[in-house]
């Protein structure tokens, strides 16, 4: 009934290596959620790099436009401004503002990009330190089932070392048997060889007096 228990537990062993086999094929697709969250990453720093220099940008148009009023504020500059306004300034003002609403839009299309993006990364990196625990729990239990496997095929040796002692006591017994058999009919032929010898002197002495009386005086 053990020996039985025992062959079950190394099929069991054998079968476990098949599956860890199997979850390495698995575990291997775990890498390339580490790559995209490394992508993920540098993505979210460009679009930061991007949203800074748009804000720059912003700050610089903001400064020219003052300049520009300052400049059309002045006195000495008010009768060129009245001649020349609308061929230089006004459309250099237009163009300003004009580019000051795309940058602000810009900033406002990768702050929201980057607002995106950073949660998403962050649950990659959350999934991914999950997935790294997770990989040492199963490096552990891969060690775990191949001690295991190691203590299923040493007691498989044992089953082994144990059915040939098993044949061994078997034969060892028949053995016996016979020699048991052979010595009890041996002895059974020599106690009656015992008891003939005795009956055979019991008859020779019943026949002793009887030859004595016609013996003559």
């Amino acid at each position: 009934m053990h020996i039985a228990e025992i062959r079950n537990f190394v099929v069991i062993g054998k079968e476990s290596t098949d599956d860890l086999d199997a979850r390495d094929d698995e575990w291997s697709n775990s890498l390339h959620i580490e790559e995209s969250v490394e992508e993920a990453n540098e993505k979210r720093k460009d679009l930061e790099s991007r949203v800074e220099q748009a804000s720059i940008l912003i700050k610089e148009k903001d400064s020219r436009i003052l300049e520009l009023e300052a400049l059309s504020r002045t006195r000495a500059w008010r009768s060129a401004i009245q001649s020349a306004n609308n061929q230089l300034l006004q459309p250099d003002l237009d163009q300003l503002l004009q580019e000051k609403m795309e940058a602000e839009i810009q900033c406002i299309i990768l702050t929201r990009a980057s607002q995106t993006w950073t949660p998403v990364a962050e649950d990659r990196k959350a999934l991914y330190k999950e997935q790294k625990c997770l990989l040492g729990d199963y490096k552990q239990l891969e060690l775990k089932l191949r001690s295991a496997e190691n203590r299923a095929a040493i007691l498989g040796e044992m089953v082994e070392k144990l059915e040939a002692q098993c044949k061994e006591l078997s034969a060892s017994a028949e053995i016996l048997q016979l020699q048991s058999r052979t010595s009890s009919a041996s002895l059974l032929c020599f106690i009656q060889f015992i008891l003939l010898l005795i009956a055979i002197g019991i008859y020779v002495v019943r026949l002793s007096p009887s030859s004595a009386e016609f013996v003559p005086t």
